[in-house]
């Protein structure tokens, strides 16, 4: 698939080429809800869901129709109602990769950071037409990505490990999931990038961390304002949530552990789960700024990840391991802060983090963290 080179491209304008397409392939106007200042950014990312959600799924309808497939039952899962529904979700699901794409993803820099997670939006935007299982699944394997969702990852996985290539593993997964619940989440996860790509305000970031370890990593509380996502500058838009096993009864996590074809040891087949969070700055000259202090729920492993795009000094991130719980965020985020890197690498407690900010400079940043046993 020929990805867009983004370097010298206006974000919003990334944004409109790509809901251009989807326009013109669903016939819906995406582009009206997306510029709609009567909505707030929280009810535009609702109606964006929806719309599209709709869209796709009469797609695979009308294809199914076509073909003389027999049409699935009108009973989505809970998910999908909520979406159609525009009701509030607490999921944001996460990503995944092989090993292999795990590997290079961790030793981008500059202008590779940036390309990463802004092509994002054009590989999800392919899998998003799709139509049918096999198609899903050539698109899904050609976008370099795993799944989308601990659910279809946790099927396509059994599957894989059972002996079946990667392609086929795919489509078995999101035959055994429905269509239609594969095809959600991959909406979910688009939409919020669009919104976050179309949003004008300078001083945003858009970022991905993942999980190379064996741990459940959550943030406790983070959607509490006494919890463990600080935002010290500005509002975290959206926030990673997914299912720690891919069971909906499973407890939800931030980013789950790595599926592991030697467990405690690296494997050049495990597949590496990454979690994707999106701060915008408020009104007045403040940028985006925080600090997220992820747990395991099995052992005493605790990671802070700080990013900064303030508003006139240099943009930074930076990794720790914490031996406790920290007292007071917003000293331990001014702590960090001061130590800010554009590019984080660092092996401690036997963890290696690395965490990477495109550039220094620029009001519209991407991120790319890790976190792996050394």
């Amino acid at each position: 698939m020929q990805l867009m080179d983004h370097k010298n491209a206006n974000p919003k304008d990334v944004c409109l080429d790509i809901v251009s397409r989807l326009d013109q392939h669903w016939n819906v106007d995406l582009a009206a809800i997306l510029s709609n200042e009567a909505m707030s950014e929280t009810e535009r990312l609702k109606r964006l869901r929806a719309v599209m959600l709709e869209a796709a799924l009469s797609h695979v309808d009308l294809f199914k129709s076509e073909a003389g497939v027999p049409l699935d039952s009108k009973d989505y899962d809970n998910l999908t109602n909520k979406i159609l529904a525009e009701d509030d979700i607490e999921l944001e699901p996460n990503v995944s990769v092989t090993r292999k794409n795990f590997d290079i993803i961790r030793g981008y820099e500059g202008q590779k950071v940036y390309d990463y997670v802004f092509t994002l939006s054009k590989r999800l935007e392919a899998m998003s037409k799709s139509t049918t299982p096999g198609q899903l699944a050539v698109e899904t394997v050609s976008s370099s990505l795993f799944t989308v969702g601990t659910a279809w990852g946790k099927l396509t996985w059994n599957a894989w490990r059972g002996g079946e290539t990667l392609l086929q593993a795919t489509r078995t997964g999101i035959t055994s999931l429905g269509m239609k619940t594969a095809i959600t989440v991959i909406i979910i996860v688009l939409a919020a990038v669009l919104l976050y790509l179309f949003l004008q305000n300078p001083k945003k970031i858009l970022g991905v961390i993942y999980n190379d370890t064996d741990d459940m990593l959550e943030v406790k509380n983070w959607a509490s304002k006494s919890g463990n996502l600080h935002m010290e500058h500005g509002e975290m838009k959206n926030f990673m949530s997914d299912y720690a096993t891919g069971d909906l009864d499973s407890p939800k996590v931030q980013i789950r552990s790595r599926n592991s074809f030697s467990p405690g040891s690296p494997d050049p087949d495990d597949v590496i789960w990454g979690g994707l969070y999106f701060a915008d700055r408020n009104f007045g000259l403040r940028g985006s700024e925080g600090v997220m202090v992820f747990s395991s729920t099995t052992s005493p492993l605790m990671i802070a990840h700080q990013f900064a795009v303030p508003y006139v000094n240099d943009n930074g991130t930076y990794m720790q391991v914490l031996d406790n719980q920290p007292a007071d965020l917003s000293r331990l985020f001014r702590e960090m802060y001061d130590k800010r890197q554009t590019r984080f690498d660092q092996t401690s407690s036997g963890l290696r983090m690395t965490s990477t900010v495109n550039d220094a400079r620029g009001g519209v940043v991407a991120a790319i963290g890790t976190f792996s046993k050394a």
